[in-house]
């Protein structure tokens, strides 16, 4: 009977172990999007944190060259995502940039580039 009980124990232990390691931790790089339809600039990002708790401010910037063109911001806790959308004109250069800080703690911004269509 103790004996039965040690391996339903050690079998026990086995799958605990085994559900931690397939565990992945959560991604904390933002993902950070510019594409284009005609004359509209479609821009996003999502932020990810290590812990649900953790406070994520996020703000889009949107610019042409280095003149700015338009902006948009968020907030929540664990995953926050920005989004927006504004006319831009054809055949330019654009950067969207997204600063961003979690738990009041600035982090490093991000941008990408792309040039509308002519």
């Amino acid at each position: 009977m103790k004996r039965r009980i040690g391996i339903l124990m050690a079998l026990c232990m086995l799958f605990m172990v085994m559900s931690v390691q397939a565990l992945e931790p959560r991604l904390s790089t933002p993902k950070l999007d510019l594409s284009f339809a005609g004359t509209t600039a479609y821009c996003s990002a999502i932020c990810n944190s290590q812990s649900d708790s953790d406070k994520i401010q996020a703000t889009l910037t949107l610019y042409q060259g280095k003149t700015y063109v338009d902006s948009w911001s968020n907030s929540g806790t664990g995953q926050t995502a920005v989004s927006g959308n504004c006319k831009v004109s054809r055949g330019k250069d654009y950067t969207l940039t997204l600063t961003y800080s979690i738990n009041d703690s600035s982090k490093p911004s991000i941008s990408v580039f792309a040039k509308s269509p002519s």
